[in-house]
């Protein structure tokens, strides 16, 4: 999520040195955005073009035609997203040795394959799952497959995540329970969970290894 923040903060500040109002311009990007994932879906395209169309309804409004010099340069800060490499969370490393041998993990992850591939090998991280696993989407029925194909109990089951709409709510839906770990994120993944009696909420990935061992799960 850092690297997509980073380039929507350098979007918006290109279409302030054109002097379109940088409020109006995120508000119609982030809205786009969500409306793109339809058609789109979790992948670079959508997020590119979410932001060339950005552009190029301010330009239009203002009585302009959109340049595409001004398209290109759009489009290289989009897809920078998948030039740039990510870093672990704090900790996730330290954390992950301390839960591995103790659990099943699994990492169920959403997105381009070829692109959620080349994030798990920079990771490092891929040796302390059971299985890796990536979909085109997160809902309830994945959730229900997963637990199927792993032969796991749901209610033994913990999903963790920092998306609400992608981590937790389709897993409490699934019967399992879920630990919340809040970071920056983007519109799409925002949403009203109201079953709240298996939802634990942490601060840091670092209260894993302590939620798990109070709750008893394997």
């Amino acid at each position: 999520m850092p690297l997509y923040t980073a380039a929507k903060r350098r979007f918006f500040t290109l279409m302030g040195k054109f002097e379109f109002d940088v409020k109006s311009v995120e508000e119609e990007f982030e809205s786009r955005d969500v409306k793109n994932v339809a058609s789109w879906g979790f992948t670079v395209e959508r997020f590119r073009r979410s932001m060339v169309e950005t552009y190029q309804e301010f330009a239009q409004a203002r009585g302009e035609v959109s340049h595409l010099h001004v398209e290109q340069q759009v489009s290289r800060i989009a897809t920078s997203v998948a030039r740039n490499k990510t870093r672990p969370m704090p900790r996730a490393r330290d954390v992950l040795r301390t839960l591995h041998g103790r659990y099943r993990l699994v990492l169920l992850t959403k997105g381009e394959y070829a692109l959620q591939e080349q994030r798990i090998v920079e990771s490092g991280f891929r040796d302390f799952f059971e299985r890796v696993m990536i979909v085109d989407h997160k809902d309830r029925e994945t959730f229900r497959r997963v637990v199927r194909e792993l032969g796991s109990d749901p209610q033994q089951t913990w999903s963790i995540g920092d998306s609400l709409r992608s981590d937790i709510k389709p897993a409490l839906e699934s019967r399992m329970k879920a630990v919340w770990i809040p970071q920056e994120t983007w519109r799409y993944e925002t949403v009203e969970v109201v079953d709240e009696a298996r939802l634990i909420t942490a601060r840091s990935i670092r209260e894993l290894p302590r939620i798990l061992s109070e709750g008893g799960d394997q």
